[in-house]
């Protein structure tokens, strides 16, 4: 059968524009497919990460921050057996009650605690809160690997991977100690036993992706926090294909388990050598769904109107065809900035301009696919939010245990926010002023709650204890990176203009300027608030004069200028 050369310029067209098609959406398609499967390995791990610092790590370092508390207590310091003192390990000692009765208050308001106790170098006694009367008699806590560990690494927190403990009432538990020295000479060994469901239930807790868990590992591969309870104290060497991923610190897997594509993300916990595991679903037919539609789309559409031209401009077979070719072969080959250039003033014109168009069809597909992209960085957007969330948990943490305080960190960062787009703040350092106004206290959490709920007027040595709030919030927040500028502020909310502030005695211009609005938004909601010193608060009238008073010594001047105006703009702002 005989093709007339019409015919064959269309369908000479037609294969020339459903190879380039084809080849530009396989490039492209492909791109995208790299681009999200990068995305959602980051977005991943970033997860894990933020799961790691803000409530596994949080809460290790909350228990760190206690075993060091005591490790630098002075009864605890100092402490001596008496003469003709038996070897202690089922009751306290009289002279070691008070310690005992602070440390039995601690365990009543965390049930996940198991025991805190003094391991003694003098002879290796336990002194232990609450007592266990399972204990052995022959204890000795210099043959216990966390004695041995802690004073192996004086001068820091360490923490043992879960093991049974030796009472007989007792279960597994994970220990945090620290080695108490006095003078350069060891005393002992403070240590607290935290039960393992702790640990899982702070994992369970977090949202991992839609379908996603998390696990921890010891170092020995046992894993002590998993959603199935029967998985606890296994070994992952069992499942061969997830632990053969697990080979270095810290990674990011693409695998086949449990009959689905997912991604496995892990890292180690610094200092443990234990690993957090993340499993989370991967469903990339659904993430590229609309990517390959749109793929399927622009190429029909192309083909349709491919074939179209071809049938109006066949009969010519001029120059230009040449031109149009030439095109299409440096698009074929990526180049899709090309346009033909038609001079002619016929069908030919026509079918450079329907190329064009194709051509920027698919320049649109592309930009749909960076569209695509750009909704995954959006996600960031979202991890910023559980950021805030889990900083309003901080703060709710602080205020749970006192009535007279619930709601002031909120109340504070509404003040500080509302002052500081007044005074023109930008919107980077309004970000800095949210979250250190909402954690402005967090450092209460390692002050007695006896103290802070004190009727009456605090003698010298209470005073300076509670004092000590805003450097063990700044301590407290030091692994936390994205808080780092934010701690540095609510470290000085409580430092005044004239240099007689706390805890660095800082004056005037050295104050930041987020840590002034911060203090005078926190001073004015303590005044108008019920406190256990002050059952009735001021009014605003009362307040203001107040803080008017102690403007230019306790306040800075411009801050206090903006607040009054505020107040005074309407009487429903705060």
């Amino acid at each position: 059968m005989k093709i007339g050369i019409r015919d064959k310029i269309i369908l000479i067209m037609l294969v020339v524009i459903v190879i380039s098609i084809t080849s530009i959406g396989i490039l492209a398609f492909n791109n995208a497919k790299a681009i999200v499967q990068n995305e959602v390995k980051q977005v991943s791990f970033k997860s894990l990460e933020n799961a790691n610092d803000y409530f596994l790590r949080k809460f290790m370092a909350d228990m760190e921050h206690v075993v060091n508390f005591w490790a630098y207590d002075e009864a605890i310091k100092n402490y001596e057996s008496k003469p003709g003192q038996p070897k202690m390990v089922r009751s306290i000692p009289s002279h070691f009650q008070n310690v005992s009765d602070q440390w039995m208050g601690y365990i009543k308001g965390s049930p996940y605690i198991a025991w805190i106790y003094l391991g003694s170098e003098e002879d290796g006694s336990l002194f232990i809160t609450p007592l266990d009367t399972t204990m052995p008699e022959d204890y000795d806590c210099h043959t216990r690997d966390w004695y041995k560990e802690a004073v192996k690494n004086r001068g820091k927190a360490v923490w043992s991977d879960p093991y049974l403990d030796a009472g007989e009432v007792g279960g597994i538990v994970v220990t945090v100690a620290r080695a108490v020295e006095k003078e350069g000479h060891l005393v002992g060994v403070v240590g607290m036993d935290i039960k393992l469901s702790r640990f899982s239930n702070i994992i369970n807790d977090v949202k991992y992706g839609d379908e996603g868990y998390l696990m921890l590992i010891n170092s020995k591969g046992e894993i002590f926090s998993h959603p199935d309870k029967q998985m606890l104290m296994t070994n992952i060497s069992q499942d061969e294909s997830l632990a053969a991923q697990l080979t270095s610190s810290e990674g990011i897997r693409i695998m086949n388990y449990e009959g689905k594509q997912r991604i496995v993300s892990y890292l180690t916990v610094p200092e443990t050598g234990w690993k957090l595991i993340g499993i989370m679903s991967l469903d990339m037919a659904k993430l590229l769904a609309p990517i390959k539609d749109r793929v399927i789309q622009v190429a029909v559409v192309s083909v349709l109107v491919t074939f179209m031209i071809g049938m109006l401009l066949s009969r010519v077979i001029t120059r230009p065809l040449d031109n149009i070719m030439n095109v299409i072969h440096n698009i074929s080959q990526g180049k899709l900035s090309e346009h033909a250039d038609i001079k002619s003033n016929d069908e030919f014109k026509v079918l450079g301009n329907q190329f064009n168009n194709m051509v920027d069809a698919l320049r649109e597909l592309i930009n749909e696919r960076n569209l695509n992209v750009e909704e995954l960085i959006k996600m960031n957007e979202e991890i910023r939010k559980n950021y805030l969330s889990t900083v309003q948990a901080l703060a709710n943490a602080i205020e749970a245990s006192d009535k007279y305080t619930r709601g002031h960190c909120d109340r504070v960062s509404s003040i500080s926010m509302t002052i500081a787009r007044s005074m023109g703040v930008s919107s980077e350092e309004l970000s800095k002023l949210e979250f250190a106004s909402i954690l402005h206290d967090i450092g209460k959490i390692g002050i007695s709650s006896d103290l802070l709920n004190k009727e009456g007027r605090l003698t010298q040595d209470e005073y300076e204890m509670v004092k000590q709030h805003p450097q063990i919030g700044h301590d407290i927040l030091s692994d936390v990176a994205f808080l780092n500028e934010s701690r540095k502020i609510l470290l000085q909310h409580h430092e005044r203009i004239d240099g007689k502030g706390y805890p660095q005695g800082l004056k005037g211009d050295s104050i930041a300027l987020l840590s002034k609005i911060i203090s005078v938004a926190d001073a004015y909601d303590a005044m108008t608030s019920s406190r256990p010193y002050r059952k009735t608060p001021l009014t605003k009238e009362q307040a203001i004069e107040e803080m008017l008073r102690a403007k230019g010594t306790q306040f800075d001047e411009k801050v206090i200028d903006c607040f009054v105006i505020l107040l005074g703009a309407s009487n429903t702002i705060f």
